[in-house]
C-alpha cells in the first residue's frame, strides 16, 4: 500500500478510535444523568410520601399519642391517597406486616412491586435492582414516631428502561454522525494527502527517469520548503556527487586505455620483425589482449554496446579452441572438455572463445582447490547451448540475481565492498552476438548457459 494510503487509514484509524471514545463517554453520561434524574424523582417523592404520612400519624393516633399498627397502616393508606404513584414512579408502604401500594405508575413496575418478586425493602441509599423486567431505581426510608420507633417503610421504585433506551438512542445518533464524519473526513483526507504528497510522486517520477549514462538530469524541487523540498535537494547533491565520481573514473578508464594500447603496438611491431610459429601465436594473444581491453572499457562505462563480427562458428573448433589455450595454464587438470556437437551457430569466434575462458577462470578463482570444471554443449530445438558447470560451493543467493551486473563479485575484498566485471563483459559479448546468458547455482555447484542461434543456410 502506497504512503497515503497508509496514512488515510491510519488517520481513520485514530478517528475511529476517537469517535468511539465519545460516544461510549456519551453513553455513559446519559446513563448517569439519566439515573441522577431518576434518584431527584424518588428523592423527592419520598419527602412528599414522609410529609403526608408524618401529617396523618396524629389524627389516627389514640388517646395515649401512640399510634398503633392498625393505625399506622390507616394513616398509610390516606398518605397514598395524597401521594399517589405517578407516571415513573410507584409508590408503596411497608407497615404493620402489610405492603400498601397506590394506584397507578408504570404497569410492569407496579405489577412488580404488587408481587411476590418486589425488593425486600433495604432502607438507605437508592440502588439500582436488577428484575425480570430490567433494572429498576429503588429508594427504602425508614419513618419513625416521636419516640424513635419505627413505624413504616416507604418503597419507591422506578424502571431505569427509559433511561437506557434514551441512552441506546444517543448512543445510536453518535454512531451514525461519527460514521457518516468517518467517510466525509476521509474523503476529505485523502484528497489533502494527496494534494499534499503530490510533489513526492513529482520527485519519484523524476527519479525512476535517471539512468546511469544520464547523471546530468536533476530532480525538481517544489517550492514548499519543507522536508520533501530537503529531499528533492539531497538528491541532487547526491547525484552531483556521483557525476563527478562517473567522471573521475572515465577519465582514469581513458588513461589506462591510451597508455597500455602503446606498449601493445610496440610489441606488436617487435613480432612482427621476429617472426615465426612462436610470433604468431604471441601476435594473436596480444590482439585478444587488445579486444579484451576495447570490451571492458565499454563495460566499465556502462555500456553494452560491443562490436561483434556474427559469423558461421564450428562448435567443434571452438571448443578445441579453448581446450588449447587452457592446456599451458596451471588449472588445465581442473577443466574438463565434453565432446562438442557437431553443430554450427552465428557468432564472433574469438568473443566466445573469451566468454568460455572468462567463465573457466572465474570457477576456478573463486571455488576451492579441488573444483572441477566442465564445458559441454547441445542442442535446443533451433539453440545452441554452451555450458560451463562446476562443483563448487555455489553463489550466495542475495549475491546471484547480480552476478552479470559491472563490479559484482561473489568474492567480497578486504574493504568489505564487491567489485569485478568478469561476468558482465560476457554478458555484454553474449548479447552482441544476438544470444543470451543464464546462471543457476546451489550448494552443489552453480553452472552457466550461453544460448546462441544455431546458423541456417
Amino acid at each position: 500500500m502506497k504512503l497515503a494510503g497508509r496514512l488515510v487509514l491510519r488517520s481513520l484509524l485514530v478517528m475511529a478510535l476517537v469517535i468511539g471514545g465519545i460516544a461510549a463517554l456519551t453513553y455513559e453520561l446519559v446513563q448517569v444523568s439519566g439515573r441522577n434524574d431518576v434518584d431527584d424523582l424518588l428523592q423527592q417523592e419520598t419527602e412528599f410520601l414522609s410529609d403526608a404520612l408524618g401529617d396523618r400519624m396524629p389524627a389516627v393516633a389514640g388517646l395515649d399519642g401512640v399510634v398503633s399498627g392498625p393505625e399506622a397502616e390507616d394513616a398509610a393508606r390516606q398518605a397514598l391517597t395524597i401521594r399517589p404513584s405517578g407516571g415513573r414512579h410507584v409508590s408503596s408502604v411497608h407497615v404493620n406486616g402489610s405492603r400498601l401500594q397506590s394506584t397507578g405508575g408504570p404497569p410492569g413496575t407496579a405489577a412488580l412491586m404488587r408481587g411476590d418478586d418486589a425488593p425486600a425493602p433495604e432502607p438507605g441509599a437508592v440502588r439500582t435492582v436488577d428484575t425480570d423486567i430490567g433494572p429498576v431505581r429503588v429508594l427504602d426510608t425508614a419513618v419513625t414516631d416521636g419516640t424513635g420507633r419505627r413505624v413504616a417503610v416507604l418503597s419507591l421504585a422506578s424502571p431505569l428502561d427509559t433511561v437506557h433506551d434514551k441512552a441506546a438512542t444517543v448512543l445510536l445518533f453518535t454512531a451514525g454522525t461519527g460514521a457518516l464524519g468517518l467517510g466525509v473526513g476521509g474523503t476529505t483526507l485523502w484528497l489533502v494527502v494527496r494534494r499534499t504528497l503530490a510533489p513526492v510522486r513529482t520527485v519519484s517520477a523524476a527519479a525512476k527517469e535517471i539512468r546511469p549514462t544520464d547523471l546530468a538530469t536533476r530532480v525538481p524541487v517544489p517550492d514548499t520548503h519543507d522536508e520533501i523540498a530537503e529531499l528533492a535537494t539531497e538528491i541532487n547533491q547526491m547525484l552531483t556527487r556521483i557525476e563527478r565520481a562517473d567522471t573521475t573514473r572515465r577519465s582514469y578508464l581513458a588513461a589506462i586505455s591510451h597508455e597500455v594500447r602503446t606498449p601493445l603496438a610496440v610489441a606488436k611491431g617487435h613480432l612482427e620483425l621476429l617472426g615465426g610459429p612462436e610470433a604468431e601465436i604471441v601476435h594473436a594473444e596480444l590482439d585478444r589482449l587488445r579486444q579484451v581491453l576495447e570490451d571492458l572499457m565499454a563495460v566499465a562505462r556502462g555500456s553494452d554496446e560491443i562490436d561483434a563480427d556474427r559469423g558461421p562458428v564450428f562448435l567443434p573448433d571452438l571448443i578445441e579452441a579453448v581446450r588449447a589455450r587452457v592446456r599451458s595454464l596451471p588449472f588445465a587438470r581442473s577443466v574438463v572438455f565434453r565432446e562438442a556437437v557437431p553443430q554450427v551457430v552465428l557468432g564472433d569466434q574469438d568473443r566466445l572463445e573469451q566468454c568460455l575462458m572468462n567463465l573457466v577462470s572465474n570457477a576456478i578463482d573463486h571455488n576451492p582447490p579441488d573444483v572441477l570444471v566442465t564445458v559441454a554443449t547441445q542442442v535446443e530445438e533451433d539453440t545452441a547451448v554452451l555450458t560451463v558447470t562446476d562443483n563448487g560451493s555455489g553463489i550466495d543467493p542475495d549475491v546471484l540475481p547480480h552476478v552479470f551486473e559491472p563490479f559484482v563479485t561473489t568474492r567480497s575484498n578486504e574493504s568489505g565492498g564487491l567489485a569485478g566485471l568478469g561476468l558482465a563483459i560476457v554478458r555484454s559479448r553474449v548479447r552482441a552476438q544476438g544470444g543470451q546468458v543464464e546462471i543457476e547455482s546451489s550448494s552443489e555447484g552453480s553452472s552457466v548457459h550461453i544460448r546462441l542461434p544455431l546458423a541456417t543456410a
